[in-house]
């Protein structure tokens, strides 16, 4: 029975890594980071989990609440999506030098659905973060389970004024990176 336990196991996680819903130790589609400058001001990447986006919007002195804005967008790959059964549910949250702000975002979207938002407070300089995920169900070659899509991208809204190359000095903590993960059952 045991011997029996470790193979489904076994198998299950090789089914996974098979159809591209866990990871890897290095992660799928590592994004890197972004600072944002005047004239730079717009990031994109497509990996096997889909395609991500993100632009700033510079913003002096302009609607309350509104300080350079940044919209992100996603959209899953055509092969989850071709697994994929049901709804997505989809959440983002922002953090400001490893706080959450309150900013957040949540979604529940067909698989094919381009998900959009924006985080509206973006001061110059700050090291910020967007992460978040999508939930949904999957069928891969009859075995059901739950995709779990995470991403996560750093990022720096540079002012213009020579700054660039401090945040370049300072170095973003860690790296951004879409990974996925999914239990198989």
């Amino acid at each position: 029975m045991r011997k029996i336990l470790h193979l489904a196991i076994a198998f299950a996680a090789f089914l996974a890594a098979s159809i591209g819903l866990v990871s890897p130790a290095v992660a799928a589609g590592d994004y890197g980071e972004k600072i944002f400058e005047i004239g730079d001001q717009f990031f994109q990447a497509t990996d096997s989990n889909g395609h991500f986006t993100a632009q700033v919007t510079y913003v002096s002195g302009g609607r309350p609440f509104r300080e350079n804005p940044v919209a992100f967008s996603f959209v899953i790959s055509p092969y989850l999506r071709s697994i994929a059964t049901g709804t997505m549910q989809c959440r983002a949250w922002q953090s400001k030098n490893g706080a959450l702000t309150g900013a957040s975002d949540y979604h529940s979207i067909p698989p094919g659905y381009i998900w959009h938002w924006t985080f509206p407070e973006n001061p110059i300089g700050p090291h910020m973060e967007a992460s978040g995920s999508c939930v949904f169900p999957v069928n891969a070659g009859g075995r059901t389970g739950t995709a779990n899509v995470r991403f996560l991208f750093r990022y720096v809204v540079d002012g213009g004024g020579g700054d660039a190359a401090s945040h370049r000095q300072a170095a973003l903590s860690g790296t951004s990176a879409l990974v996925s993960s999914a239990s198989i059952g």
